[in-house]
């Protein structure tokens, strides 16, 4: 008589053996090639390759998760702006000027300065110049930067003082800078 041995705990868990050692693997899904096409696009926009990132965007946006596509959407209309950023053709003081109080606006302090250096570079008795870039030098931070402006736009138009006084920029500014609250006094 023989004996059949009783199979181990570990043998009875163990997953019954496949049929064939081959395994075929899905295609991804339309989600999942939504999913790397949008990683790759975010990869080019963090590295500013803003026009190869178009492409991917403009696929991600196609695909079926619609949250994907919403961002893959915001981003490319991002990438376009930029590489369709329109040129400028600035040529007077005041093209410079209106320039830079643009920059002012979006507070990009730093391209606003350097829009009106190149003004006043070409207009050294603009008192609005000066005026405008005290009021930006004072917002960067600059105190020093704004009393030296904000004099010369006295110097040469001593009603700049009581424009600038009137200015709640410019009070505030005052209120953090004793030079500048001596100039105004």
């Amino acid at each position: 008589m023989t004996v059949k041995k009783k199979p181990t705990a570990a043998a009875e868990k163990a997953p019954p053996a496949r049929a064939s050692a081959t395994t075929t693997l899905e295609p991804p899904g339309p989600a999942e090639l939504q999913m790397k096409t949008w990683s790759s696009a975010v990869a080019l926009f963090t590295q500013q390759k803003f026009r190869e990132a178009c492409e991917p965007f403009e696929e991600a946006a196609k695909g079926p998760a619609a949250h994907i596509a919403d961002k893959a959407r915001s981003y490319l209309q991002i990438c376009q702006r930029k590489v369709n950023k329109p040129t400028f053709d600035l040529r007077t003081a005041e093209d410079y000027f209106n320039y830079g109080v643009e920059r002012l606006n979006a507070r990009d302090f730093e391209r606003a300065r350097a829009q009106f250096a190149q003004a006043i570079g070409l207009q050294p008795d603009g008192d609005h110049i000066f005026f405008t870039l005290a009021l930006c030098c004072g917002l960067a931070g600059d105190g020093n930067g704004a009393c030296e402006n904000l004099k010369r736009a006295i110097d040469l138009e001593p009603r700049n003082r009581i424009l600038a006084r009137q200015d709640p920029e410019f009070a505030g500014l005052a209120s953090q800078s004793p030079d500048l609250r001596a100039l105004l006094g």
